[in-house]
């Protein structure tokens, strides 16, 4: 016994702090067995606790971050994420032109092309209707994938290279289903002005020609939304006059105020400025609040994990209180004690946070053939394409912040309850611990 305390002796009085011998002493009670008075199957336990807490919470972040873009697509669908007009009644065609060309080289713009919005009625096939007239140019027509990669029937390209231009128009499957229009049939368009004639006033309206269908997925957008050249909108509706609106389509939706911030940048006039979460801010409102509340539950989710790192931590230092009394004896310094009993806690919980937060995306990146799986065991399917309209399965979005948030909360709880544990540990006198032994 004195040889041994002989070699133990000089080994801990050349101990640094968070030292190997601090480790080895650490990793030795994590492995220890019942009989040893141990809390190996406890730790175990702590280990999927936290495990699945932190990858719950991973993936039901994501699942809803996916949500709520497929949401917010489908919220604004056909409509952009924001809207620059000119204070202008009458803005030069020159500026609008160039202010267009300026939002589109702007960093994190998908598009910005100018746009006109009328609800109007419209006729065909003897029946009366009310539809939402777009006006656009050609060529950014074509670049509105919304539109041009859900073509049904037609041809974009008649949109912009008939020789009937001016009269070609696009128009949603669920409005041409309405009125039982098919490709090459006429529809009639009327304006909100009237032109004055003998007979008194009339309302002005003209005869269109459909040169292609086009299905979203949008129910409002397939129903309601017809695509004409801007310029004959202009001449139907605003008797030639420009509206100045600009259209922007954001790669990241959620900029909207760094990219308001540039926009105001470049922009040497006054102009009215809207974004997506404006015009629809119930639905903005509404998807701000789901965020904040289900973090907090998943916090609240990942805290109650790590009691059993804590209840294990209380047992560890309750049965190994003569193996601290003989540390202390033997030299062991009261913060030392702290780190050892400190390391074996945070051990638990930092590989636990690991497992959980590669678990977290393993799934997340894997969604769509678990779900295949659940949908093969159960014979159900779980997102009906028809009802969710969730043609890519269910949605998943990894935000890499929050996964670094998530993995931070996790070790800093288990810290935490790892670290009161063992400063009673510290605590010990080894007088009274050895008292009855």
């Amino acid at each position: 016994m004195g040889n041994n305390n002989e070699t133990i002796i000089p080994l801990i009085q050349s101990n640094s702090p968070f030292g190997a011998i601090e480790r080895k002493i650490s990793f030795r009670y994590l492995r220890s067995k019942k009989n040893q008075g141990g809390v190996g199957l406890i730790s175990l336990i702590s280990f999927i606790c936290i495990m699945l807490a932190i990858a719950a919470m991973i993936i039901i972040m994501s699942i809803m971050n996916g949500f709520r873009d497929e949401m917010i697509n489908l919220t604004i669908g056909s409509e952009g994420h924001m809207f620059v007009a000119s204070s202008n009644p009458d803005p030069n065609k020159q500026y609008i032109e160039l202010l267009e060309k300026d939002l589109s080289s702007l960093s994190g713009i998908e598009g910005a092309f100018q746009f006109t919005q009328n609800f109007t009625g419209i006729q065909a096939n003897s029946q009366f209707g009310l539809a939402k007239v777009i006006g656009i140019a050609p060529k950014n027509l074509k670049d509105f994938a919304l539109v041009v990669s859900n073509i049904i029937e037609g041809s974009i390209q008649e949109f912009s290279s008939s020789l009937k231009q001016e009269n070609m128009i696009t128009i949603g499957s669920g409005l041409a289903n309405s009125f039982g229009l098919k490709v090459g049939d006429s529809i009639v368009i009327y304006s909100p002005n009237s032109r004055q004639t003998i007979s008194g006033p009339m309302p002005i309206k003209k005869s269109y020609t459909v040169g292609a269908i086009f299905k979203s997925g949008l129910y409002q957008a397939d129903l309601s939304n017809i695509y004409m050249d801007i310029n004959q909108t202009s001449l139907l509706f605003n008797k030639g006059l420009h509206s100045g609106e600009i259209q922007i389509r954001l790669s990241n939706p959620d900029e909207l105020d760094k990219i308001r911030n540039e926009i105001l940048n470049i922009i040497d006039e006054p102009v009215f400025i809207q974004s997506w979460k404006d015009r629809n801010a119930s639905t903005a409102t509404a998807l701000r609040t789901e965020q904040i509340a289900m973090r907090f539950i998943f916090m609240v989710v990942v805290i109650i994990a790590v009691f059993p790192v804590l209840a294990s931590m209380i047992m560890l230092v309750k049965n190994k209180s003569k193996d601290i009394a003989v540390l202390r004896t033997l030299g062991v310094s009261r913060a030392a004690i702290l780190r050892i009993f400190f390391i074996t806690g945070v051990s638990i919980g930092s590989v636990g946070t690991f497992s959980g937060v590669l678990l977290g995306i393993l799934f997340c990146s894997n969604v769509e053939h678990i779900q295949s799986v659940l949908e093969f065991i159960t014979g159900v399917e779980l997102f009906p394409e028809d009802v969710y309209q969730l043609s890519g399965g269910i949605p998943s979005k990894v935000i890499w912040v929050e996964v670094f948030g998530v993995a931070f909360w996790g070790f800093l709880i288990s810290a935490l309850a790892t670290f009161f544990p063992a400063l009673t540990a510290s605590r010990i006198d080894p007088v009274d611990a050895l008292r009855y032994d």
